[in-house]
């Protein structure tokens, strides 16, 4: 056969492949010279076709029809204002009312219906527990992709829906839920009235919200002094977002909120901002406030500098609480530990892991009411005109900016770079970079420190009883890959996600991997324990305006009526009690340990002996022993802690205050409020 030349060929190669040559078409040149085109004639002949002659006879009908469907609809508009015009006219004088004494409910329509709704069920809420009446072990779902959708604002970041929850009720059909879901379609109006020099903020709230706010552990009874504003920072809200910087050779420690200042606000409301320096004894100095002047777009700042006895010292401190208290619910406790940590850890442990992992059965606990609390997160905070909005002053845009900054806003070891050993996941690594690196030495930092090492053994020690060694860890194909989907899934920082993904890949070795991917574990566990107490337990800030405001007017020192209302209503919704963390017992979930990672097959508790024995290592506790030395770390960790406040008043300045949020008794096993 002579061999096929050029397209010959190519044409041989297409039909023995069963496809047929396309033709190329050739180009056309546009019609010159222009002329106006109405669709009324034919290409050939040139006069219209045929069925354009029907034209005025649909016309005619669609007249009709429409004539029949306004009458229609105009019949329905009778019936339905007679059956609700009533209720609803009612409903409005009944929440008209709340805004006369003695309650003075100065907000709208939707903080109200929220506030309704929210203490229908708190009142009927039981305290859940962890253990087989609470959490038994044949109710744990199989392993399968779940139905998450896209958050509003949040780029990136997708939430399960409610009903996939484990253990909760399946609200997917539920009118009631639907309902809730869309108050946020209601209109969202700002009132600038705000509360008289004379007037206590809190007894207003308190006249409102009492019988659903939470009980509140932390004692503030200074909190507008400059001693007050060191507690603030050291031990309070900012103590997990401390800096140092070098200014005219001094050295300051500096807690930031000038990343807020140019964001855009609603017309009406006073920008965020404001940078506190503290001296090497932690007195305030100066604060630094970009968001005082008039809003640029040019990359220029104009910033204002107010310190101690100067005028405008009271509302550069107001300033500055109110704006840390934005940026640590926005970043901190919304992004980080509830769309972030806790959504894709949890997303990850039910997608990957199946029912009878040892992995997924140890972390039950701190998965617990996640996707319900990250669900209705979605709708009430995440969402326009949802509650979010109305406690804060952002516009919509910028509620996207604050979501879009919020990777590089992160701290706790995310913002260490390559060349100090970063980023870092390791708590306790993290502790020593600031320690040793940034000259930050607290006791915020040395509790959390004691507190992931204490996690980290409970851990380490669980695991030992199902992975007689650490590469047959990294080898378990489940485990890996929900390590795997966490570092794809989070919206982090590139560093972060690459460490987790080469842990998951081990390219970095057996080692190295299996500690990453116990930090991931411990991160998580640390987020939604430790972390959504501090960021999350803001009751005293929240329930006192003059305190900490989410917006306010310009040159107020409190923040309005509505924004009164609304935070202490956000705050209302940590009172919904979740299972502790001290004194949890899960261990029905734990199977038996076995030779396999997965546990599929029980064998004798003295497997485990011979394999240790033979390679010289340490003989592993048992998954319950594991957790009872854990539980009697935490008690330990607590009577520490209460001790160390108890002794507050006897420390000289700045030690002289009291570190509640790490007590481990207050804190719940997961970031499900």
């Amino acid at each position: 056969m002579a061999k096929l030349q050029g397209g010959d060929e190519e044409q041989a190669l297409l039909s023995a492949a069963g496809q047929r040559e396309r033709p190329d078409w050739k180009q056309q040149q546009p019609s010159l010279p222009r002329f106006r085109r109405w669709f009324l004639c034919g290409r050939c002949c040139g006069c219209c076709p045929w069925y354009f002659l029907i034209i005025p006879v649909l016309g005619v009908l669609g007249y009709l029809f429409g004539l029949a469907g306004v009458a229609v609809l105009a019949v329905l508009a009778i019936v339905l204002s007679i059956l609700l015009c009533c209720p609803f006219c009612t409903f409005l004088a009944y929440e008209s009312v709340w805004d006369l004494w003695p309650w003075y409910w100065k907000c709208d329509a939707y903080t109200k219906l929220l506030y309704l709704t929210y203490q229908m069920g708190l009142v009927s809420w039981k305290t859940p527990t962890v253990d087989s009446l609470g959490m038994p072990a044949d109710k744990i779902r199989p392993k399968a992709k779940l139905d998450k959708y896209d958050l509003f604002f949040a780029l990136h970041s997708r939430v399960p829906r409610g009903y996939e929850d484990e253990y909760l009720p399946d609200s997917k059909n539920s009118l009631f839920h639907a309902i809730e879901r869309n108050f946020a379609k209601l209109p969202m109006t700002d009132n600038f009235e705000t509360f008289r020099d004379d007037e206590d903020p809190v007894d207003y709230v308190m006249g409102q919200v009492s019988n659903i706010f939470p009980v509140i552990y932390q004692d503030w009874q200074d909190k507008r002094s400059d001693e007050a504003l060191t507690r603030f920072c050291l031990y309070g809200l900012g103590a997990h977002r401390i800096e140092t910087a070098t200014e005219g050779g001094s050295r300051y420690f500096v807690v930031r909120t000038n990343v807020l200042s140019g964001l855009p606000v609603r017309e009406g409301f006073a920008r965020y901002g404001g940078d506190a320096y503290f001296d090497q004894n932690w007195r305030v100095k100066k604060i630094v406030d970009a968001g005082l002047g008039p809003a640029t777009d040019d990359g220029t700042e104009d910033l204002t500098t107010r310190r101690p006895g100067e005028p405008g010292w009271d509302e550069a401190k107001f300033r500055f609480r109110s704006s840390v208290l934005t940026l640590v619910t926005l970043v901190d406790h919304l992004y980080l530990t509830h769309l972030q940590s806790a959504n894709v850890v949890v997303t990850a442990i039910r997608e990957q892991l199946s029912s009878d992992h040892p992995m997924r059965r140890l972390l039950m606990p701190f998965t617990y009411s996640t996707i319900r609390v990250n669900d209705n997160a979605a709708h009430n905070l995440v969402e326009p005109r949802s509650l979010g909005p109305r406690v804060f002053a952002f516009t919509d845009r910028g509620f996207q900016m604050a979501f879009e900054a919020a990777p590089s806003l992160l701290m706790g070891g995310h913002e260490v770079g390559a060349a100090d050993g970063g980023p870092l996941l390791n708590r306790e690594r993290y502790t020593t970079y600031l320690k040793t690196k940034r000259g930050i030495d607290t006791e915020f930092n040395r509790q959390c420190a004691k507190y992931w090492a204490v996690v980290r053994e409970f851990i380490e020690d669980y695991m030992a009883c199902y992975y007689p060694t650490h590469a047959d860890a990294v080898q378990d194909e489940e485990l890996m890959a929900m390590v795997r989907q966490v570092g794809f899934q989070y919206s982090f920082a590139e560093p972060v996600k690459k460490l987790i993904r080469d842990a998951a890949a081990v390219v970095t070795g057996t080692e190295q991997s299996y500690n990453t991917v116990v930090d991931v574990i411990c991160d998580f566990i640390f987020n939604v324990t430790a972390m959504h107490e501090q960021a999350g337990a803001i009751d005293p800030y929240a329930q006192d305006a003059s305190f900490c405001s989410g917006k306010w007017v310009h040159g107020k020192l409190v923040g309005t009526y509505q924004t009164a209302s609304a935070q202490a209503l956000l705050m209302s919704f940590a009172a919904l009690p979740m299972p502790k963390l001290l004194g949890a017992d899960w261990s029905h979930l734990f199977p038996d340990p076995s030779c396999s990672p997965k546990a599929a097959e029980p064998v004798s508790p003295h497997c485990f002996d011979s394999i240790f024995q033979m390679s010289g290592k340490k003989v592993p506790k048992g998954p319950l022993k594991a957790l009872t030395d854990f539980q009697a770390a935490l008690q330990r960790l607590s009577e520490e802690a209460e001790a160390y406040n108890k002794a507050a008043k006897s420390r000289s300045f700045p030690e002289c205050f009291p570190l509640y949020v790490l007590d481990p008794r207050h804190m719940e096993t997961s970031a499900a409020v």
